[in-house]
């Protein structure tokens, strides 16, 4: 399938990142939910971070993000049958990344087909955008596909936001292309090297979690922005 994916310029904006769409600018599906996270989300995000100290934490947490940006490149580089092990920012593909990568070879390898990569979509039912890492088949089903790297094996109860990410996601390209993605797959690998895969079948009440949460995003960036 062939579709017209728009390229969508992105700026930062009240502390998030918002997407400069036809219809206007929408902030993006990570800066909602990251600022609506459950109360005991953050606090045990808090807590680890006193636990370990603030520079370190910081340190920690930039390593994390720095093998999940590789680890997304190294998989695009394939699905692109492009050369994988070329260098990063002129520096060779740290070990741990490569790993990551070969383990999560296992289920790349069935992806049937490709529409796009990297795509930005939008919502106008639910004013918000992002960036999706592949719309195609997978195991001959239409599906979104997201990459997630993690520091160990997770459970179904750890990825509940990144199941309202990926509802998100199949939401604007069904409205955006008229397609009927009903289902998405995270794809999903533990610094130890062990694949996971979720399969995301979508309901009305991840609608319902995911409007709500859209509502509580706008009503604290309104009391943010009114006067005292």
């Amino acid at each position: 399938m062939n579709y017209d994916y728009p390229e969508i310029a992105t700026q930062s904006a009240l502390g998030g990142r918002w997407y400069d769409t036809e219809h206007g600018s929408y902030p993006s599906i990570t800066t909602i939910l990251g600022t609506t996270a459950p109360p005991d989300k953050v606090a045990s995000l808090q807590n680890w971070r006193n636990s370990l100290g603030h520079s370190k934490a910081d340190a920690v947490s930039k390593k994390a993000t720095d093998h999940g940006t590789n680890v997304h490149l190294l998989a695009e580089r394939y699905l692109k049958k492009e050369k994988v092990d070329a260098p990063i920012n002129g520096q060779p593909v740290p070990y741990l990344d490569m790993a990551a990568f070969n383990a999560l070879k296992l289920k790349l390898d069935k992806i049937d087909e490709i529409w796009g990569q990297e795509v930005a979509l939008y919502s106008t039912s639910l004013c918000v955008a992002g960036r999706c890492d592949l719309v195609g088949k997978y195991k001959g089903v239409p599906v979104i596909v997201d990459f997630k790297t993690a520091s160990r094996v997770k459970g179904k109860k750890d990825i509940h936001d990144y199941e309202l990410q990926i509802y998100f996601y199949a939401t604007a390209h069904n409205e955006m292309f008229g397609t009927n993605i009903d289902q998405g797959i995270i794809l999903m690998v533990a610094e130890t090297g062990f694949p996971q895969e979720f399969k995301v079948v979508f309901t009305q009440l991840l609608r319902d979690e995911l409007e709500a949460r859209v509502k509580a995003y706008w009503a604290k960036i309104l009391s943010s922005v009114s006067p005292a």
